[in-house]
């Protein structure tokens, strides 16, 4: 059996550590080290004086990855000063911005960088596979800086908790659905890791992410791509495991598995190796069928998303603390079996059912979709109640969900914790619909608004009905919420209604169908 064969017949997310040359193969001028400190290295000086300094530090015995670290240390400070004397720009980063947050010039510019990678034309199949392989694994690790992973997994519908630099490493959690970019990322500038001070830090980093790694390895294959195996960051993993390890060599193979990129090579070729410096044993998976590798790992299928069991497992543990600070625990969690005498077979062949609430209440997670259509189609909500406010306060203030009848019901009951009080009371503050039909009639637009009304719509479900290929139905959706105050609140509720049977998730994701939910919310209260 080999290291593919042993994840799908196990059947066991893995944990997947993805390289820059994942990027590079999806990106036409994705940079490779050297070439990002060359690109940077020519916006202060010539290209020629590149090689001289590279090769004046090669001659002191300097090896490449260590001269790599010795130019971007000084690329950071001439960049820096070059930028604060008006000799260089940096696009989207002002002098005064620079100085007042404490934002780095030279890691604005990489940001910029790779915020303009071109994507390659012909691999969008392999791409899609790329992302439904993401959404399987238990976990991922990153030293990329770009958003490509986070992209491909909202492509497919999904989300995932993003943890940069040391953010995570240190919490306890779930240990499903989370991405830890351990160098940084594009969106917090200052988080890139690239000179020899970062790489100093970011050693304990590693220690950390090694210990969550074995901690989870008896249950979770790891297959690394994008790596070679002359990377620093590999090696160092690597000869992590080897060190602790519990594993047989015939055992170790099927655990762990490095992609070697073999140009053409549509055959996937699975050897079992050793890293005789590193006394490693692991699968070495060489081809350019990467496609084939996605596919055959999409196929692990334990009935539900890593990112959904995340949300059970923090949907659980919320209820755990809530409860238990009020010493109510006893009321919650109510079993019908004794789940600690429940032994694998049992497991197996059984049906089960997980509930929380005494024998006069339960209630379940909920989720978006059945957030929205309990708001919109089930006004007693009693028997759920607890689940749907634990979904509100769990959301983030700043994200748009039709809310306000839950929290003036929350809002009444007296012993409900301050810092839920709290929350609701920022979120009641921060949303106010005048100002939500004042942005939509802006986002509509004059033209838009005369042949939306040309057509004289009597109702919001005629409106959505247009048929012109000049508005789209994003326009269409802001329209109505822009004369939200004009329409039957009922007709509101019928075509929201409508919409929630007609429409993916995805779809009712989107900001104009968030912001069409909120308004109906504000209206209606």
């Amino acid at each position: 059996m080999n290291f593919i064969e042993n994840v799908k017949e196990k059947n066991q997310f893995p944990i997947i550590f993805i390289g820059s040359g994942i990027t590079k193969r999806y990106f036409d001028n994705a940079p490779k080290w050297e070439e990002l400190l060359l690109e940077l290295w020519e916006k202060i000086y010539d290209r020629e004086k590149f090689y001289e300094y590279y090769h004046k530090l090669e001659s002191e015995g300097k090896n490449e990855f260590k001269i790599h670290l010795i130019i971007a240390s000084k690329l950071e400070k001439d960049i820096s000063d070059a930028f604060y004397s008006g000799t260089v720009s940096i696009e989207n980063l002002t002098i005064e911005a620079a100085h007042k947050h404490h934002i780095s010039p030279f890691r604005t510019e990489i940001s910029n960088i790779f915020k303009n990678l071109k994507p390659k034309k012909g691999v969008e199949d392999e791409i899609k596979a790329f992302a439904q392989m993401l959404i399987k694994a238990r976990f991922i690790v990153t030293t990329n800086y770009d958003n490509f992973i986070e992209e491909c997994i909202q492509s497919m519908g999904s989300s995932i908790k993003v943890n940069i630099g040391n953010t995570g490493l240190f919490l306890r959690t779930e240990d499903y659905g989370e991405l830890f970019k351990i160098h940084g990322s594009i969106d917090q500038v200052n988080s890139i890791c690239i000179t020899e001070k970062d790489y100093e830090k970011n050693e304990s980093k590693l220690a950390l992410v090694n210990a969550k790694i074995l901690s989870n390895l008896t249950e979770s294959p790891i297959l690394f791509l994008g790596y070679s195996l002359t990377d620093l960051n590999i090696r160092e993993l690597l000869s992590s495991y080897s060190e602790n390890l519990p594993f047989e060599i015939s055992e170790a193979v099927l655990r762990i598995g490095v992609v070697e990129w073999s140009e053409g090579t549509q055959e996937v070729l699975q050897i079992d190796s050793h890293q005789a410096d590193l006394g490693m044993y692991y699968t070495k998976i060489c081809t350019d069928n990467y496609l084939k590798i996605y596919q055959e790992i999409s196929e692990i299928d334990q009935g539900m998303l890593p990112s959904e069991i995340a949300k059970v497992g923090r949907f659980f543990k919320n209820i755990i603390e809530v409860k238990g600070e009020s010493g109510e625990l006893q009321n919650v969690l109510a079993s019908h079996v004794d789940i600690e005498n429940l032994n694998s077979d049992d497991l197996k062949s059984k049906n089960f059912v997980v509930a929380f609430g005494d024998q006069r209440t339960l209630f379940k997670p909920v989720y978006y979709l059945d957030y929205l259509n309990l708001y919109f189609k089930v006004y007693d909500d009693s028997a759920n109640f607890e689940g749907v406010l634990n979904y509100v306060l769990n959301q983030s203030v700043t994200t748009q969900i039709p809310f306000l009848r839950y929290a003036n019901k929350a809002l009444t009951n007296p012993e409900l914790p301050k810092e839920h009080q709290s929350k609701l009371q920022r979120r009641i503050e921060r949303y106010n619909l005048e100002d939500i039909i004042r942005t939509a009639h802006n986002l509509v637009g004059n033209n838009n608004i005369q042949i939306i009304e040309g057509k004289n719509c009597r109702n919001p479900q005629e409106v959505i009905e247009i048929e012109t290929t000049s508005v789209k139905d994003r326009v269409k959706i802001m329209y109505i919420i822009s004369k939200i105050k004009s329409f039957d609140i009922s007709d509101i509720k019928s075509l929201i209604i409508q919409m929630l049977s007609t429409r993916s998730e995805i779809t009712l994701k989107r900001s104009e169908y968030r912001k069409l939910f909120l308004a109906y919310s504000l209206l209606e209260e």
